[in-house]
């Protein structure tokens, strides 16, 4: 490995800002223990809550309050989940404890995967005196967030903004010398306004002096005008060794300071950061993460003073409207019938609405054909989706040979929905589309959404042939599958068995999976523990299920459940519902259905213990950081990575951690290697089949709980990063947006970069580039926003994918994507042209190139 490469990765692995603490929240205040972004971003967010709870809800949380106790930006991280037991245990009409942990965690960990995302864009971290560009990418992101809620209604947006925005607002107590400047409250700038030129030192102005050691933390050395003046500015961070590529930082200036500052060294020597306890300025730390959480604080009653106590309520998720209902119906002249199902099914959903105690947040109607995919009704009131599908005509275009817009009428859904959404398509067509398949693929895993492809007879002899039935490929890859959904088709006697189906899904982030499973046949065992009041099982398949008594399905104590009982059933789909399910280990067998098909099996329960799985990436231990970071792509073949566990209400002995197949098979059991309140951390390594996640916990009284996320995984060898954000520009300019691709592959491989964005600003249908290389590549693409640009939208999402073609089918293969904000400045006359943002990570990866080729 080089020496240049070897820093890189130092660099990377760095973190010059409060360390990120991506796990590191402790059971109580720690003495002598850093405060990390996660720790004050998390408590600044409980606090809000319980004056939220108090003031509209009038709900007593008068033990939270005497629980409640900020110190050096520190709280006691259980306060979590004694707000979620307040909730769960409130009368009060309207609250939802379901998904309030789950939204913290969302947002802290947005607010720390900047540290990976934006490691050397000096703007995000307010380093080398860029107080105009951090006090802008503060306001940006502010701004953007309030357009999510207000213009666009995209509460899951807002969340990922606004965690992302605070990294950056609390870095400025941290990086500046706001707090040796011993000011007693924070900046009424920050979100407001941008920092003005007499606020902060010129470019030629001296502002610190040289110190060593402990004199760094025991003698002033800021220069005496600019304490005399109360001028801000911030330390100059130059990674070690690299001076000579990107220069030296200006004459007279403070320097970051740490390890890895090159800068530290030079006149003046030393640095002003307070990142950590043994930092430079480390006896101020505390100091600057208690100001940082009033900062928090501050910005939180800010937003919820613009946007309103209900529209805060849905940002915090303490309402009890949760995901989105979407429905896609192909208007082709085929769908005639299908579309008249439709609608019956839309008045059913209406006059159940009010019996359902978790009702949808919005619903949206999306129609398709060969010529367009649009968005008829994005609503919070049903009734305008049963007008809107009443209203659409059933033959509004004849079917085309080449296909209908099926992705596009995804890609439109997606970009509306809320995190967890669930999607019901309807469609009779192949999809001429088939280049956004990917596209969709990297929306849903943002998103989380799960799909239900109903189809109409035409295609189902496609499944048959075991490819696609969309778009003829055969990887098989499908929607319904990799998100935890069931594609089947569907007839008009189907009607009462779809409402049904629809109907039970309404309330999903409600529903715990605990199996799933895609296959001929299956003997499994699975766990019901006492929590669970309500037991869904749910058989489905492209071809007829003709005997149910070929199933059996046996309680805890080897007694048969009599499956004709609470049976709604087509030929295709067979649903059971089982009240009060008996606790213990259950038996599936269906190994005498015929072997003819794949059968689709999911078993879901409605409980309030609530957990969750999700990938980490771990930052490797040096002077500077340490912590986990959520993975937000497809995860690299054989690679090691860290899986994190959350569960709540639970108290438990034992955890087991596996790994299981498409098939419903286990891959590999995992002992976490850390298990406590906090969460449980499990090392795997990445297997070379898809998987899910699967708990199984063993709680203190033995009782045994078993949950399994629903999305699929899908390793692969390459990785794409764009590690140069984040993206702003202007009405009139034109960015660059660096990316590098990376093959686990030692010889020479060929991949196609897709490149779209949901604002269309790019182009209609996006870009496609043919890249050859080994080992790795790096490239640039630009986006240019018009002068003319009014859209009220102010954030685009830009989607890169990775594909492989196969040489003999000439079909194209997921293989990884990457999704990045670019927010839009539309109120700024701009006379610039390009702005190029080549900067420290792209520099270092093309020396990496060079020296990795020689």
């Amino acid at each position: 490995m080089s020496t240049v490469f070897f820093f890189f990765f130092l660099i990377l692995n760095s973190c010059y800002a409060f360390d990120a603490g991506f796990l590191d929240l402790k059971p109580s205040v720690r003495k002598d223990e850093d405060t990390t972004h996660y720790e004050i971003t998390v408590c600044a967010l409980c606090r809000v809550t319980i004056d939220y709870l108090q003031s509209v809800y009038k709900i007593d949380t008068k033990y939270l309050e005497v629980k409640f106790n900020v110190t050096n930006g520190q709280c006691d991280k259980n306060l979590v989940y004694d707000i979620v037991s307040i909730l769960t245990n409130s009368q009060q009409t309207g609250v939802n404890p379901w998904q309030y942990a789950t939204t913290i965690r969302t947002i802290a960990s947005s607010n720390t995967k900047t540290d990976l995302k934006e490691v050397f864009k000096s703007e995000s971290h307010f380093d080398s005196e860029t107080f105009l560009g951090g006090s802008k990418l503060v306001m940006k992101r502010y701004e953007a967030t309030v357009d999510s809620v207000l213009k666009a209604d995209d509460y899951d947006q807002a969340r990922k903004t606004f965690g992302e925005m605070l990294h950056t607002l609390q870095d400025f107590y941290s990086h500046s010398n706001y707090i040796e400047l011993e000011y007693t409250s924070p900046s009424d700038v920050l979100g407001q306004r941008l920092f003005q030129k007499e606020e902060y030192a010129s470019v030629d102005m001296r502002t610190c002096i040289s110190c060593q050691g402990v004199d760094c933390q025991t003698k002033p050395n800021l220069d005496v005008n600019i304490l005399k003046n109360k001028l801000l500015t911030t330390g100059y961070f130059i990674p070690k060794g690299l001076g000579t590529i990107i220069g030296k930082k200006p004459k007279g200036k403070c320097s970051h300071g740490g390890f890895f500052d090159g800068s530290a060294t030079n006149e003046p020597i030393g640095g002003i950061n307070k990142d950590k306890l043994d930092s430079v300025h480390g006896h101020l730390h505390y100091q600057a993460a208690e100001m940082a959480y009033k900062a928090t604080r501050k910005i939180l009653n800010e937003f919820r003073q613009v946007i309103g106590d209900e529209a805060f309520g849905l940002f915090l998720t303490l309402k009890k409207n949760l995901n989105s209902l979407i429905i896609s119906i192909d208007t082709a002249c085929s769908m005639a019938d299908y579309t008249e199902l439709a609608k019956e099914i839309s008045i059913n959903i209406v006059k159940q609405y009010g019996q359902l105690e978790y009702a949808p947040h919005n619903y949206i109607l999306i129609t398709f054909n060969s010529d367009k995919a649009e968005i008829m009704v994005n609503s919070r009131n049903p009734n305008d989706l049963t007008i809107a599908i009443q209203n659409l005509k059933t033959c509004e275009k004849k079917n085309s040979t080449d296909g209908e817009l099926y992705y596009h009428s995804l890609v439109e859904g997606l970009k509306q929905c809320e995190y967890a959404s669930v999607i019901y398509t309807f469609t009779d067509s192949i999809a001429k589309d088939a280049y956004l398949k990917h596209q969709v693929r990297a929306l849903l895993r943002n998103k989380r959404a799960v799909v239900y492809s109903f189809m109409g007879e035409q295609i189902k002899r496609r499944i048959f042939n075991k490819i696609d039935p969309l778009d003829e490929n055969n990887n098989d890859f499908d929607f319904a599958s990799i998100s935890g959904g069931l594609t089947f088709p569907i007839n008009i006697n189907d009607r009462i068995v779809i409402s049904e189906f629809i109907l039970r899904r309404l309330e999903w982030t409600r529903l715990q999976t605990i199996f799933i499973s895609k296959s001929k046949s299956i003997s499994t065992r699975f766990y019901v523990d006492s929590s669970i009041n309500e037991l869904y099982l749910d058989i489905s398949s492209m071809g007829e299920i003709k005997n149910i008594n070929q199933i059996q399905l046996r309680k805890p104590d080897n007694s048969l459940y009599i499956l004709t009982d609470n049976v709604i059933h087509s030929k295709h789909l067979y649903m059971w519902k089982i009240l009060q399910p008996n606790v213990g280990v259950w038996s599936l067998i269906t190994g005498n259905l015929s072997q003819e098909f794949d059968y689709d099996i999911q078993i879901h329960s409605k409980t309030n213990r609530i957990c969750s799985s999700t990938l980490q990436k771990q930052f490797e231990s040096d002077k500077d950081s340490n912590g986990y970071t959520q993975l937000t792509t497809e995860p690299l073949l054989d690679s090691n990575l860290i899986i994190l566990t959350t569960c709540e209400n639970v108290q438990y002995s034992n955890v087991t951690i596996s790994l299981i197949d498409q098939f419903g098979y286990i891959i590999r059991n995992y002992l976490p290697f850390q298990s406590d309140q906090l969460g449980i951390l499990t090392n795997i390594r990445i297997p070379q089949q898809q998987f899910r996640i699967q708990t199984i916990i063993t709680l203190i009284n033995g009782e045994q709980i078993q949950r399994i996320e629903k999305q699929l995984i899908s390793p692969t060898i390459f990785t794409i990063e764009l590690n140069d954000q984040p993206y702003i520009i202007s009405q009139g300019e034109t960015i660059q947006m660096n990316y590098t691709i990376k093959s686990a592959l030692s010889n020479r491989v060929t991949v196609r970069l897709q490149i779209i964005d949901t604002l269309k600003i790019i182009s209609n249908d996006g870009i496609i580039k043919d890249l050859t290389f080994i080992n790795q590549t790096s490239g640039m693409n630009l986006i240019t926003l018009s002068k003319d640009y009014k859209e009220k939208l102010i954030t685009d999402l830009v989607i890169f994918t990775i594909t492989t073609q196969d040489n003999q089918t000439n079909k194209y293969s997921y293989e990884n994507d990457e999704i990045v904000s670019v927010y839009l400045e539309t109120n700024l006359a701009s006379t610039r042209k390009t702005i190029n943002y080549l900067t420290i990570s792209f520099l270092l990866l093309n020396l990496v190139l060079k020296e990795t080729n020689h």
